[in-house]
């Protein structure tokens, strides 16, 4: 017979409430040294791999643990002090306490779950941003090997040079100087004239 319960098979056997047994079960697994570590299923290891893979699972507690913590109380007797309004608003604080609890809990438990979805979706949008990088950096590539094959644009027209001699050059200034000549040749010609 299997000696691990679970949470229903717990309240049963120790008549304490759900939000209890949980709170015992997660007092113990916080701490992977705990000495009644090995009381509870699944083990560590096993429960890490079941969260990373977002797999369900079912906690499972010991029955020695179990009667260890909640040894189980002999019968009232009839001649009892206390009388039954007293049990019923401690039984109702106490399940009130434990609804409570039991909520935090399972709040907890979600914000865990949220909490590694969040990571997979920062992981994914990493990825992608990765990925959109290097295929801009490949269209970056394409666009110059692309401009580089495209054939060049045709050459501008050249000017036109002007069909008179620009006034600086050394030709027109030797034309300038013969024309001067020859309009003082004939005066040159003619004072030798005179002198004879």
């Amino acid at each position: 017979m299997d000696q691990h319960l679970t949470v229903k098979e717990a309240t049963k056997l120790t008549g304490k409430s759900e939000s209890t047994i949980k709170r015992l079960i997660h007092v113990i697994t916080a701490d992977v040294a705990h000495e009644d570590r090995n009381s509870i299923h699944p083990a560590h290891d096993e429960l890490e791999r079941l969260r990373d893979a977002g797999e369900p699972y079912v906690w499972k507690i010991d029955r020695m643990l179990l009667l260890k913590r909640y040894p189980q109380e002999p019968q009232a007797e009839e001649g009892s002090d206390r009388t039954d309004e007293t049990d019923a608003a401690t039984a109702s604080e106490n399940q009130l306490v434990d609804s409570l609890r039991e909520r935090l809990l399972s709040q907890d438990d979600q914000i865990q779950t949220f909490k590694t979805q969040l990571d997979r979706k920062d992981g994914q949008i990493d990825n992608l941003n990765e990925r959109m990088r290097e295929t801009n950096i490949l269209m970056k590539e394409l666009q110059q090997k692309l401009a580089i094959a495209a054939p060049t644009a045709p050459a501008e027209p050249s000017i036109p040079i002007d069909a008179e001699p620009a006034t600086n050059s050394p030709s027109n200034t030797s034309e300038k100087q013969s024309s001067t000549m020859e309009k003082h040749l004939p005066t040159i010609a003619g004072w030798f004239r005179s002198k004879k």
